[in-house]
């Protein structure tokens, strides 16, 4: 490697090679700063302190041996120098870590082979330093990397290959990379090729592929081709990445795309039927019909932006149940409807906000008034359900159909529908029913039947129950 210098311990306890290593060293200018141990245990107590780039050492030292000294360099490479017609010392030094040998001669004409031994050893320990860098990276990567021979054959993976795919080393090696890619067969909606969005504008192809027990998963798959120093193809390296969660991701961001786009169509869409509505209210000089549609597009755009407080408390609901009903009696005798309520004779006790709940219950019972001929009747039941209280609202008015029970309270459907209609006599109630309910932790839902009239239903979470009546028989004492 030109312009390096090298740092060389050398370990021989002959002075006159001593001397002439130092003389060849000199004489050709060979950039190495030499230091000299005569003994195994010099060089023992010169590593201790020392750190060189190569170690040549004799083989027969007066204290010892060269294998003594290879035991000492641990992780510097060694050429061990050893007499002529010792190869058999040569194979055993090689066995126990030396990277090179050389063979002494009385003429000295060893030391010619010097430049070029200690070039190829530091070479080589560089190059071994390399690959293990290498096959720790490669092996610690959180990525999956195969290799294949020309043929197709797996030759190598890493440790999270076999992770990701399910096979131990010796299960996948030898085997050809296609077991990893999916047949032709596939379920629907599985592509075997497709974009995926990565940094940016900046898109990637991505494929499916197939574990041992069959799932199947997506990546983005790298390829390169491997070549060996004459520039011949002699392997292929595969990078691969699981990209579910970044398919997850995409697609869960597609969906929250799709709903403002859809919620921001809903408000817009809200406001003009908002604005048509009072335009032709006002100009009718209906103010309190306007004043209820101020009202109601208020309370949306408090809901859709989030900003609808809820106060909690606590409370009985058969009161709230008594004081709704007996507020809307003058509504119902208007029309000749009978409207009654029924509830357990124990108290249910809720956590919410006493005005929404109230709120939402009046607009679903005031549906009912509107929808029911005249002489008609509304029950308005309470039933304990363990851990929640059902309310439902039953008329024997004209059965709405399931499609109209999905138009009333799914509001963009509704919102359309109005448009569509212009009309004057616009409420949002049942709308905003259903979201205050459900902001509760409740559900609201309608069911209709020939003959049985209409069930608008609601629930919400139960905080308790007592016992009333278990309460007043209690002694004295207790109370």
């Amino acid at each position: 490697m030109e312009g390096a210098r090298y740092k060389i311990l050398l370990v021989e306890d002959n002075e006159i090679d001593q001397m002439a290593f130092k003389r060849f060293v000199e004489n050709n200018a060979l950039p190495y700063d030499c230091i000299v141990a005569g003994s195994v245990s010099e060089a023992r107590s010169v590593l201790g302190f020392e750190q060189f780039d190569i170690v040549v050492s004799d083989y027969s030292l007066g204290d010892g041996t060269g294998l003594d000294v290879l035991a000492l360099v641990k992780d510097t490479p060694t050429v061990m120098v050893t007499g002529a017609g010792d190869e058999e010392i040569a194979v055993k030094a090689w066995k126990s870590g030396a990277y090179d040998y050389l063979v002494k001669d009385s003429e000295q004409n060893y030391l010619k082979a010097l430049p070029i031994t200690v070039e190829n050893t530091i070479r080589h320990k560089m190059a071994e330093k390399k690959l293990r860098l290498l096959s720790g990276a490669i092996m610690s990567t959180n990525d999956s990397v195969y290799i294949t021979d020309m043929d197709d054959r797996i030759i190598f993976v890493n440790k999270a290959f076999c992770e990701t795919y399910g096979y131990k080393e010796e299960e996948i090696i030898g085997k050809r990379s296609n077991i990893l890619w999916i047949g032709k067969q596939q379920s629907t909606g599985t592509r075997s090729v497709f974009q995926t969005r990565t940094v940016g504008d900046m898109w990637e192809v991505g494929f499916y592929h197939k574990r041992k027990d069959d799932s199947i998963f997506p990546v983005s798959l790298s390829r390169s081709i491997i070549r060996d120093p004459k520039g011949d193809e002699v392997a292929v390296v595969g990078v691969v990445r699981d990209i579910s969660e970044q398919l997850l991701i995409e697609d869960e961001l597609k969906t929250v795309n799709l709903k403002l786009k859809k919620r921001n169509q809903l408000q817009s869409d809200t406001a003009v039927m908002a604005t048509e509505a009072l335009v032709t209210l006002l100009d009718g000089g209906n103010t309190e019909k306007a004043k209820k549609v101020i009202s109601d597009f208020l309370e949306i755009s408090k809901i859709d932006a989030g900003k609808m407080e809820l106060k909690r408390a606590e409370f009985g609901f058969q009161l709230l149940i008594e004081q709704v009903v007996k507020e809307l009696l003058p509504v119902a005798a208007e029309k000749s409807v009978e409207l009654k309520s029924f509830t357990p004779d124990y108290e249910l006790v809720v956590y919410a906000d006493y005005n929404r709940i109230k709120q939402s219950l009046a607009n679903l019972i005031k549906r009912a008034i509107k929808s029911v001929s005249a002489n008609g009747h509304i029950n308005v039941q309470v039933t304990d359900a363990g851990n929640e209280i059902t309310v439902q609202i039953q008329d024997d008015g004209p059965v709405v159909e399931g499609k109209e029970i999905h138009k009333i309270f799914n509001r963009y459907d509704w919102v359309k529908e109005q448009l569509n209609s212009r009309q004057e006599d616009l409420a949002f109630g049942l709308p905003i029913a259903k979201e205050l309910v459900e902001m509760h932790g409740g559900r609201v839902w309608a069911k209709s039947a020939e003959g049985q009239g209409n069930n608008f239903c609601f629930t919400l979470p139960k905080l308790g129950a007592r016992q009333e009546a278990a309460i007043a028989a209690a002694p004295a004492d207790v109370k």
